[in-house]
């Protein structure tokens, strides 16, 4: 049992290997061009920019942030709710209808959860051009399909017992299907549910990088101004929203909902419901493009066509989300390891907070001031902007182990770095595993955010097909992105239930 915990221990560590053929390549593409520029763009967070305009244009770019966040959030909520229920064995016990549709539904929400919200944002930006709408859209797609699984997932959970008391009552179906699954959906909302809020206005922000709008749009044009100054004030205006929606949703998730409450929400989730398939079939009827598109063959014809360097691009991606896996997985209970001292601690909160704060995007930007694009400068990017997520949850985690063990081994002499690792560290180190093994399915579908940008991989490729609208290589990637988040996500499950 001893030598089971020890290899959780050691995988928790050994994935920082990566470093040795990154930092490699870093330091060899390495000039000092733009170095002095970055020592600029550093300086320039103790002194942001602030005055009337920029403060005015800071609320209007958050409010404009919060909009696309909060209806992205609450459609995927509804939609996904509604999708998970059709699509779990739960339903099929209670509602007769054919089995067909439950599999079709699992293998399609599968296919679009595959897919990052960037690479749909820049296909359906391509199609109907740039507004706040398609960014609600592209962010809406993939989430439903997470939110579905998820309360699936819950909804299976539910014990025979509770399935046959509640059908030994002879009562209606669907009341007795509602009577079932209404506890644990509302149960998943508000604890899964609300962290996904958060989730969407990170993703605003990205696609906003792209000219989608909000606080994001404003980040990029200051950068691409090379004005640091006015930068920083916008990133930390979107700190300020982050830490508010934090302490908002905290106050939801502990807070009892009333019974009037939850009927006007149903009332405006059926509103918004309508409005959104209203607004989506009148989008696809007037838009013309799009009906040539669909109607064109040349995406048929040429589907075997593939891009240049096309095995390249997907094995690029492929090594991308394992180097940056192990640095997100590796990174935090290494620099953990070094020192327990308070301030140390608070430091590397502090940082890791920035670190998720800054888009990746806008991260690697500032890395290719003094460096050349490359393979290991997109997997340092994301992997130290996953570390700052995966920092936050294991420094949480740790924090509310009990230390006793820790305090008695440092009392027999054994070096702090020691009791830690065995008296703390390895109480935690099979959870944390299992989020990370969590983190890598989200770390494939994020190299696109890195690579569009970095040069590398399909991310780049999809970026230079849809700029010469060859539908058929966009067909061809999409399915290659799809492809390879559905293989990783199925490795993932086997190596999480090994780890579990």
């Amino acid at each position: 049992m001893r030598k089971f915990k020890l290899n959780h221990t050691l995988v928790s560590f050994l994935p920082i290997i990566v470093f040795l053929p990154i930092t490699y390549q870093i330091i060899n593409d390495f000039h000092i061009g733009g170095l002095e520029l970055f020592i600029d763009f550093i300086k320039s967070a103790f002194t942001p920019k602030i005055n009337k305009e920029i403060i005015n244009i800071s609320i209007t770019r958050l409010n404009e942030t919060l909009f696309i966040s909060f209806i992205s959030w609450i459609i995927s909520i509804i939609f996904g709710s509604v999708l998970g229920i059709l699509s779990s064995d739960i339903f099929y016990k209670f509602i007769r209808i054919p089995l067909f549709i439950k599999y079709f539904l699992r293998y399609f929400l599968n296919i679009i959860r595959s897919i990052h919200e960037l690479v749909w944002c820049l296909i359906l930006m391509q199609i109907f051009g740039i507004n706040i709408s398609i960014g609600i859209l592209a962010i809406c797609i993939p989430f439903i399909a997470i939110n579905a699984k998820v309360i699936r997932e819950q909804l299976e959970l539910i014990s025979e017992e509770i399935i046959e008391s509640i059908t030994s009552l002879n009562g209606d179906n669907f009341s007795s299907l509602l009577t079932l699954i209404w506890s644990p959906i509302v149960k998943i909302i508000k604890i899964f549910g609300l962290y996904r809020f958060e989730c969407s206005i990170r993703s605003t922000v990205i696609l906003g990088l792209f000219g989608i709008g909000g606080i994001g749009t404003s980040i990029f044009l200051s950068f691409q101004a090379l004005n640091f100054n006015e930068m920083w004030t916008y990133i930390f205006s979107l700190s300020f929203l982050t830490l508010f929606s934090k302490q908002i949703l905290k106050r939801l998730k502990v807070k009892r909902i009333n019974s009037n409450i939850i009927l006007a929400i149903i009332f405006i989730s059926i509103l918004i419901t309508f409005s959104c398939l209203y607004f989506l079939i009148n989008l696809l009827i007037n838009n013309y493009y799009l009906s040539n598109l669909l109607l064109s063959k040349t995406i048929f014809l040429n589907v075997f066509n593939f891009p240049n360097d096309f095995l390249k691009s997907i094995f690029n991606t492929i090594i991308l989300a394992i180097f940056a896996s192990g640095i997100a997985i590796s990174v935090p209970p290494f620099l953990l390891l070094i020192s327990q001292n308070k301030y140390y601690i608070i430091t590397l909160r502090v940082l890791a907070f920035i670190i998720r704060l800054i888009p990746p995007t806008i991260i690697i930007l500032i890395l290719l001031m003094f460096n050349t694009p490359s393979l290991s400068l997109a997997a340092i990017t994301l992997g130290f902007y996953n570390a700052g997520i995966t920092f936050k949850l294991l420094n949480d985690n740790l924090s509310e182990i009990d230390k006793n063990n820790y305090s008695a081994f440092k009392s027999i002499g054994i070096p702090n770095r020691s009791s830690w690792l065995i008296g703390i560290f390895i109480k935690e180190s099979r959870s944390y595993l299992s989020y990370c093994a969590y983190r890598f399915d989200i770390i494939i579908r994020e190299t696109a955010i890195v690579s569009i940008v970095g040069s590398i991989g399909l991310g780049w490729q999809l970026k230079e097909s849809l700029s010469s609208f060859a539908w058929n290589e966009v067909f061809i990637i999409i399915c290659s992105y799809s492809s390879i988040a559905i293989i990783g996500e199925l490795i993932n499950d086997k190596i999480k239930s090994n780890i579990v």
